[in-house]
């Protein structure tokens, strides 16, 4: 009698132990994330990776997709029935947010339709997680579940957030509800505002530029400039409290610059119509999820994938309905009855941007402020314009402001938006970015991009080689006498942080920080590096670092990387350890080398970054000239 082959994806929702019922014999284990891996590694059991059933070529075609999916309730027969106020409630949820949800639930499906296809099992043992994958490409009687834990899901596609903070140099997170967080932020700053009077009065007549979602602290300067203008400068903040700390207090106090509370403006005589609206929109969106219509839409090849994210999105609206369509309220309020001339974005796929975007009128200047340092080599343009938040989801403002003249040439090259919306305004965070002279000691820092889910591409085999690289190269550069070794965490939620911690713990001598103000970090440095795992992706802690002045060098672990001409200067290029202690030896011990480079960062520090210490002034003199 022929033995039956059994397949085990096993996943970290499963209790460890279950895999050791099994006979090795005929059994094939599969890994479906990187802690099932490393535990099924550490025991020597052998197994393989589930990400392996899935190629490059696939991951990209699957991208695709998902892209054109953004706008999927534009395909409804209905679609009016979720509209308010000319705004489909189901355009809130971020497009990036949507993105990397499917994106990772089309790459699993496929992974194990295709594992599935290539070991043939005459069984198959799956956790409840991924049961519903299995059973979307196979035959139920095949199919057994083990136990599994579903309730230890925490970030952005949940109800919590995510908070981090140092304590002794050590990063440490925890968790908290998003409600939880609104409460606490609406007590702190009904207290903050009320004595330092920063609450903006909803009767003022004055002409307003409202700053949305800024961090104030990092914005002082433009706070500071646009504050002489004739116009009042008013803060809007939903996410992270405008007033964080005693800085930002300090500034915008200083500045006589007003935090707008939304609240404010949904009164009494709003209540009725809001309570009337979301009745409509509850009822019509449980009528939704019960559609047939919805296996169409969600349908790849023969396959539905809505009962894969049916759940998730689901509570997703359910939950943050209320504030949509209250934002909505309070936003058609306030856009009504203040006089608001200009609003500023660092983004575009936020609730609030979104909401705030969909609801302005023609007369309101709509403006995007570039946020991050992406573009220093052109030869990358075509392969990062690929993963780009304006090729993904577009320009919504009216204007763009960039940095420089090689943020300018790469939108006017792979963009279609017009240039004479695209300006070169130079960055205001980096105004008054104090330079300080380089000590003669060897601190080293490094600071690492997490592995994101946008392009897809970055799987558990990306993992491992990250961890690999890591431990080298910190051993590599604890060779150099006199070494110091800090590594910055990249400060934003993401799953891989919290395996670089968990991976850092175990190496000895290094500080590890993840809040801390990387400014602070760069001036005690004489070496920064950068290690990001796919080539379209880089960190704007480089930038900071040439505007200080550091010899600053980029690690690319991205396997694509072999088919470009690495840069010499002023950012260096590596993917090879030979290169990266090659580099580090030169600028250490090689006077000529190291003076040099520097010159060269002076000089090519005007590509990436105009109107330098003067970009605050560059922006009023746009506002005061455009109308």
């Amino acid at each position: 009698m022929k033995a039956k082959k059994s397949l085990v994806i096993l996943d970290s929702s499963i209790q460890f132990d279950e895999f050791k019922k099994f006979s090795m014999e005929n059994t094939t284990f599969i890994a479906a994330d990187y802690e099932t891996h490393k535990k099924l590694a550490d025991s020597n059991t052998k197994h393989e990776l589930l990400d392996n059933y899935l190629q490059k070529k696939e991951r990209i075609e699957l991208y695709d997709f998902v892209l054109s999916k953004y706008t999927w309730y534009e395909n409804l027969t209905r679609k009016s029935d979720f509209e308010f106020n000319n705004i489909n409630i189901l355009s809130l949820m971020s497009p990036l947010e949507f993105h990397e949800f499917v994106l990772t639930v089309l790459i699993k499906l496929s992974s194990i339709k295709n594992v599935i296809s290539s070991k043939n099992p005459n069984e198959i043992f799956v956790s409840e997680k991924f049961l519903k994958y299995v059973e979307l490409v196979q035959d139920k009687n095949k199919i057994h579940t083990f136990d599994s834990n579903l309730n230890n899901e925490k970030g952005f596609l949940t109800d919590k957030i995510e908070l981090r903070f140092n304590i002794l140099s050590k990063p440490y997170t925890f968790y908290i509800s998003k409600k939880n967080y609104s409460s606490l932020k609406k007590i702190y700053e009904n207290f903050f505002c009320k004595i330092n009077n920063l609450w903006l009065d909803k009767k003022t007549l004055k002409e307003i530029i409202l700053l949305v979602e800024f961090n104030t602290s990092t914005y002082e300067e433009m706070i500071r400039i646009l504050s002489k203008s004739k116009k009042q400068v008013v803060v809007l903040n939903k996410r992270r409290s405008a007033i964080w700390n005693k800085k930002s207090i300090r500034i915008l106090k200083s500045n006589n610059v007003k935090i707008l509370d939304p609240d404010k403006f949904f009164d009494l005589r709003t209540n009725p119509e809001f309570l009337l609206e979301r009745k409509r929109l509850n009822e019509n969106l449980h009528e939704l999820w019960k559609s047939n219509e919805l296996f169409s839409i969600f349908s790849i090849g023969q396959f539905s994938f809505w009962p894969l994210i049916q759940d998730r999105l689901q509570k997703i609206y359910d939950y943050r309905l209320d504030d949509y369509l209250k934002f909505i309220f309070q936003s058609r309020n306030f856009l009504t009855q203040l006089n608001i001339k200009k609003i500023i974005c660092l983004g575009e796929s936020g609730e609030t941007e979104n909401v705030l975007l969909q609801s302005i009128e023609n007369d309101v200047d709509s403006i995007l402020l570039q946020h991050s340092f992406l573009r220093y080599n052109p030869k990358l343009g075509s392969i990062q314009w690929r993963y780009d938040d304006q090729k993904m989801i577009g320009l919504k403002s009216k204007k763009l402001l960039v940095w420089g003249n090689n943020d300018l040439d790469y939108f006017s090259e792979q963009s279609l938006i017009k240039k004479e919306d695209i300006i070169i305004s130079g960055s205001p965070r980096y105004d008054n970015f104090s330079k300080k002279k380089t000590s003669n000691s060897k601190n080293i820092l490094i600071a690492l991009s997490p592995i994101s889910d946008r392009s897809g591409l970055g799987d558990v085999n990306v993992i491992i080689k990250y961890n690999e690289f890591l431990v080298e190269m910190i051993n590599v550069l604890k060779g150099f006498d006199d070494s110091k070794i800090i590594v910055k965490l990249h400060p934003g939620e993401n799953p891989h942080n919290s395996i670089l911690l968990d991976h850092l713990k175990d190496i000895p001598d290094i500080t590890i920080y993840q809040t801390k103000n990387s400014k602070d970090l760069i001036i005690d440095c004489d070496l920064l590096i950068n290690v990001s795992p796919e080539l379209y992706d880089s960190s704007t802690i480089m930038l900071e670092g040439l505007i200080l002045g550091k010899p600053t060098i980029h690690v690319i672990l991205d396997d694509e990387f072999s088919e470009i001409i690495p840069l010499e200067y002023p950012i260096i290029q590596v993917n090879k350890m030979s290169d990266l202690k090659d580099k580090t030896e030169k600028i250490f011990n090689n006077d000529d080398f190291r003076k040099t480079l520097l010159q060269k960062i002076l000089r090519e520090l005007n590509k990436y970054l105009s109107y330098q210490n003067n970009s605050s002034s560059r922006i009023l003199e746009l506002f005061e000239n455009y109308t």
